[in-house]
């Protein structure tokens, strides 16, 4: 791979060897037309070359630069050009208005490079960022009672969901993407926590990642960041900080041939955002029109393979093919791997609760959506007595239910404790159709150099969760050295209720012919039944030892 030569990085210097130049700055010129630049105002983001050319030129009569007798009044020396180019970044420092433009100056050209001014190498640097695709997608949704106009007609939720993607910045490599569906189209703080879990088991640990504001500082994020040791390098405000903004960009040209585009920008494609809108409505059948989640996948997995196979281009550091970088760096440099458990980090309940007699307790929605009680003890809890301690788990998990308990701040895991009264306390939730709101689901792919994926989804409904990992085959049926070993066969665990559970189901049936099956809704029997329970549970003693 052929690199150009390196520019000095002082933004002020000569530029590169050639033909000698018409006219030669000093330093202290260069920072007096930096300066000139900067001060005038041409448009949002930039100042006028030619302005300040034109009056550092009049000022300086000794550089013999006679504008009458060029063709143009653009014209402009190429060492005057260099300054103000380097100088443009400062534009919005200088003024210090708008907070975008003010944060903090950047520098071109310096994203692929270590404060040393080496070349990054695979491994080193990931950006990660989210995206809202471009293309309604059909996604089954067996459940009833939500308000959702297009999944109680046709049985699928049509929604633009959110793509979570890990960006090497060396190569341009995506080694892994996750995407969520939720049904308010968002995604939550332990939606990237387990993505970055799922890319660094199965990857690698980076060495840093380049991260925006919101979830993605979250508490349990920069705790896992803590615990694996990758440095958190923050471009809050600063977009042009993460090169995954410019994958995004040309991620978007190559999935426009996907049908059902709505377009990059509001209201672009009229046409197909109005039938979007009456499809999620109900007054239209999105399967006609737009991609089934099957589909959708598929496209997104050959638009990345698409761009991990071809060259990229640039003036700063020559043209490579992601794939054959990230392949050769690694075999060079092999990333660290993950040595301990992180995924409970991702456990849908983290609360922080104080140590009484031998126990912690905690009170969250458990399936149907039921607050419930939840009690845990273990042996060792009574030399931590009267101390809060982070209190994880999952209320939907496989019964014996246990949790991990850590110190608050930190991500030394103190040990495991055991569910002891797992019975609800009082409330139920009859409003089904927010409980129906809180169905997740998370579609992780491995992306390998081969083109292959590594697929795992997981399906959080009303009474239980489905984990379905598929690793990466080879030609002669055995799993490649690019699966995961603990991905290769994840057998699904789903929690038994009374509650007829179309998880199974959603999970199977993908495709244009899904047909709307309304589900059993839990009766005025149960959420009596779930009452006794409580009461007796209140008059009931534990003893725990």
């Amino acid at each position: 791979m052929a690199i150009l030569p390196d520019h000095s990085f002082n933004a002020f210097s000569a530029g590169r060897s050639g033909r000698p130049r018409k006219v030669e700055l000093t330093e202290e010129q260069k920072k007096e037309l930096a300066a000139l630049y900067l001060a005038t105002n041409a448009t949002r983001k930039s100042g006028s070359m030619t302005l300040a050319w034109s009056i550092f030129a009049s000022q300086h009569p000794e550089l013999g630069w006679d504008a009458a007798a060029k063709s143009s009044k653009h014209i402009i020396p190429a060492v005057a050009r260099d300054v103000m180019k380097h100088a443009r970044p400062m534009v919005g420092y200088h003024r210090g208005g708008e907070r975008k433009l003010r944060e903090l100056a950047y520098s071109p050209g310096l994203l692929r490079r270590n404060l040393d001014g080496g070349l990054l190498r695979a491994g080193q640097r990931a950006s990660w960022d989210d995206a809202t695709i471009n293309f309604g997608v059909c996604v089954p949704w067996p459940w009833r009672g939500s308000g959702d106009k297009c999944a109680e007609k046709y049985g699928v939720r049509l929604g633009r969901f959110q793509l979570l993607v890990c960006h090497d910045d060396a190569t341009s490599f995506i080694p892994a993407y996750s995407y969520i569906i939720r049904y308010e189209q968002t995604y939550r703080g332990e939606d990237v926590a387990g993505a970055m879990i799922r890319t660094c088991r199965d990857v690698g640990i980076f060495d840093s990642f380049v991260l925006e504001g919101g979830v993605w500082k979250s508490d349990r994020v920069q705790r896992l960041l803590d615990g694996l040791g990758i440095r958190h390098i923050d471009a809050k405000g600063r977009p042009q900080c993460k090169l995954v903004e410019n994958f995004f960009n040309r991620l978007w040209s190559v999935l426009s041939v996907v049908p059902g585009q709505v377009g990059r920008y509001q209201a672009e494609n009229k046409s197909t955002s109005e039938k979007y809108v009456a499809c999620r409505n109900g007054r239209q059948d999105p399967r006609t029109l737009f991609p089934m989640l099957t589909d959708a996948l598929a496209a997104i997995d050959w638009a990345i393979n698409y761009l991990n196979t071809h060259p990229v281009e640039s003036r700063e550091y020559g043209k490579w093919i992601p794939r054959d970088r990230w392949e050769a760096d690694l075999a060079a440099h092999p990333m660290r791997q993950v040595d301990a458990d992180f995924s409970w980090l991702q456990a849908p309940a983290i609360v922080k609760r104080k140590v009484v007699r031998g126990m912690l307790r905690a009170t969250v929605p458990g399936p149907l959506g039921v607050p419930q009680r939840w009690t845990f003890s273990a042996p060792w809890l009574w030399t931590e007595e009267g101390k809060e301690l982070m209190l994880h788990f999952d209320p939907l998990g496989e019964w014996p239910l246990s949790a991990v308990v850590t110190a608050p701040g930190s991500v030394k895991v103190l040990g495991e404790v055991s569910c002891t009264n797992p019975v609800s306390m009082g409330g139920c939730g009859e409003d089904i159709s927010l409980q129906i709101r809180q169905i997740v689901r998370t579609e992780y792919r491995l992306l390998t150099a081969t083109g292959k994926t590594g697929r795992e989804s997981t399906l959080r409904a009303l009474n239980g969760q489905t984990s379905i990992a598929q690793g990466v085959k080879g030609q002669d049926g055995d799993v490649t050295a690019d699966t995961p070993p603990d991905a290769v066969q994840v057998p699904a665990k789903v929690r038994a209720s009374k509650l007829a559970d179309p998880l199974s189901r959603a999970a199977a049936e993908d495709s244009r012919s899904t047909v709307p099956q309304p589900i059993t809704p839990a009766t005025r029997d149960d959420f009596a039944a779930m009452r006794r329970r409580a009461r007796q549970a209140n008059t009931a003693t534990t003893l725990n030892f």
